[in-house]
């Protein structure tokens, strides 16, 4: 999946590329020019997906929880829930909430104990401190049986087939949510990756195209200006709009 092509409109655009600009030769570091690149590439080519929100999921009622700290920064936490009705388990690790990737990777398990056919649900959800509106990366979910997976950031559904993922609402938050119809005795065990990079996060520019909407064709209108000036003052503009944008990285990277 990392490798795969993007086309549309007669350009190929490689995913696995953009990653290796985003993260730098050592990886670690984010190059504001490669940003501003990625940029033009997924929003002006209008390649991958442009969530929309729409009503989100009620959270449910929290379970019991093991909350470990995992390497790199990554919190592993294993919320289980136990009752005559059913048996809810799930094992998994996240980003911290101020992290430039969203990482959510786990496995979980739903069993219907009861004698009647049921509706059995997961759900949990974390901060986003950085407030995403572009992210490139990689979503999985596998499961035995029939199920349902839900996830999003704020309420800005994400599709798993998307290339790339925008977001417009009030990206505050990372959502997942799974649910399978179980007959009685019946379990389906889960897998689940979310690993995305930040490329965008903050507020859009102002309105560019006149709507009274911040959005982002706002974006699109900002970065389809550049180029049409001296090359000196191009790079004080893409650097502004960087800024003002906010970097994949945090502040001092990509200096």
């Amino acid at each position: 999946m990392i490798g795969r092509k993007i086309r549309r409109s007669g350009h190929v655009v490689t995913r696995g590329r953009l990653l290796n600009l985003l993260r730098g030769v050592d990886g670690a570091h984010r190059r504001p020019w490669a940003v501003g690149l990625v940029v033009c590439l997924v929003v002006l080519a209008g390649v991958g997906g442009h969530a929309k929100a729409d009503d989100c999921p009620s959270p449910l009622i929290h379970m019991p929880v093991i909350v470990e700290d995992g390497p790199a920064g990554l919190i592993r936490r294993r919320p289980v829930e136990m009752t005559p009705t059913r048996l809810v388990h799930a094992d998994y690790v996240r980003s911290g909430s101020a992290s430039n990737r969203v990482i959510d990777i786990g496995t979980g398990l739903l069993e219907n104990v009861s004698s009647v056919r049921r509706r059995l649900r997961y759900h949990h959800e974390f901060p986003l401190d950085r407030h995403p509106k572009l992210l490139l990366g990689e979503i999985g979910f596998h499961s035995t049986r029939p199920a349902s997976f839900d996830l999003r950031i704020g309420c800005d559904p994400l599709d798993p087939d998307w290339p790339y993922h925008m977001v417009e609402g009030d990206g505050d938050r990372l959502v997942l949510r799974i649910e399978a119809v179980l007959e009685p005795g019946e379990r389906v065990i889960l897998w689940w990756s979310v690993d995305l990079d930040i490329v965008v996060a903050g507020r859009l520019p102002h309105d560019r195209d006149g709507d009274g909407d911040l959005d982002l064709e706002d974006l699109a209108v900002a970065l389809s200006e550049l180029g049409r000036g001296e090359p000196e003052d191009e790079v004080q503009a893409l650097r502004s709009l960087l800024l003002q944008l906010g970097l994949g990285g945090s502040p001092g990277d990509g200096s």
